[in-house]
């Protein structure tokens, strides 16, 4: 649909920003900068409720501190660690302006959400999307308020609610009880694994054991009482409810995306 074709487009949109940020920044004589946070990886789209089956009783939700990469340390031997505190001062004003110049937006749940307007991340935002307030009520509407009420409709459907209801009954038969919510079952393996070190192989073995056998409960609770195709109808059908709701905005969203993508194409060639 158009609104996921946008999302893709503002992925490359973003890549673009930060690469004019750090010619911004270059050209201001910073030559030094912190390690940017890998990109992650939203190829996958939405994934089921609940793990695989064969998955599930293979390695549970794959909570094993062993089968997981090392926890980053910070370096502290970069050049950026070692640059003084007020080379990170500067660099930071630079990039983001002064803390009083920010754009603001007042989410319908009262919440202020702010952006720079100035530094070199609200030069470039301008340069790319013009009118930064415009900007910031169309970006937070298509990324935020749209999954919001989405999310409300599949919550709210009533094939959902009952199928949640079978599905609590169907693993509290199971041995697990006090769930109320996806999350639950996930939250209780991960409970398994708190304070046990990382080199003690027998207590994360048997960690493991009561891992699968939480993520195999929940699995065959949820394609027995269908949960997940409950759960997919809904979705769809509140994606086009909620994208009706804000279809002017969507459009808007849509129109700025594209022409920010060209003219941030133009602005790395000068």
């Amino acid at each position: 649909m158009a609104w996921d074709s946008a999302q893709q487009q503002f992925k490359q949109v973003e890549d673009i920003e930060r690469r004019l940020v750090r010619r911004c920044l270059t050209k201001k004589g910073f030559k030094i900068f912190p390690e940017e946070a890998p990109v992650g990886d939203e190829s996958k789209g939405r994934q089921p409720i609940s793990p695989d089956p064969a998955d599930a009783a293979r390695v549970g939700y794959g909570l094993d501190p062993r089968q997981l990469p090392e926890p980053p340390q910070p370096d502290e031997k970069s050049a950026y660690a070692r640059t003084p505190d007020s080379y990170k001062s500067s660099l930071t004003t630079a990039k983001y302006g002064p803390e009083e110049e920010r754009v603001t937006f007042n989410a319908p749940d009262g919440a202020k959400v702010a952006i720079p307007r100035a530094g070199c991340l609200g030069e470039v935002r301008s340069g790319l999307f013009g009118d930064l307030n415009e900007y910031l009520r169309l970006s937070f509407t298509s990324a935020n308020l749209v999954r919001q009420g989405t999310t409300r409709e599949v919550e709210s459907d009533p094939k959902v609610l009952a199928a949640m209801d079978s599905w609590k009954a169907c693993v509290e038969k199971a041995g697990y009880t006090g769930v109320t919510r996806f999350a639950d079952m996930k939250d209780k393996a991960r409970q398994l694994y708190k304070g046990i070190d990382r080199a003690d192989n027998k207590a994360l073995d048997a960690a493991v054991a009561a891992e699968i056998k939480i993520a195999t409960a929940e699995t065959t609770c949820t394609r027995s009482v269908g949960l997940d195709e409950a759960v997919a109808v809904a979705r769809a059908e509140g994606s086009v409810e909620t994208l009706a709701k804000y279809e002017a905005d969507v459009v808007a969203w849509n129109a700025m995306v594209r022409e920010a993508l060209k003219k941030g194409q133009e602005m790395l060639k000068a």
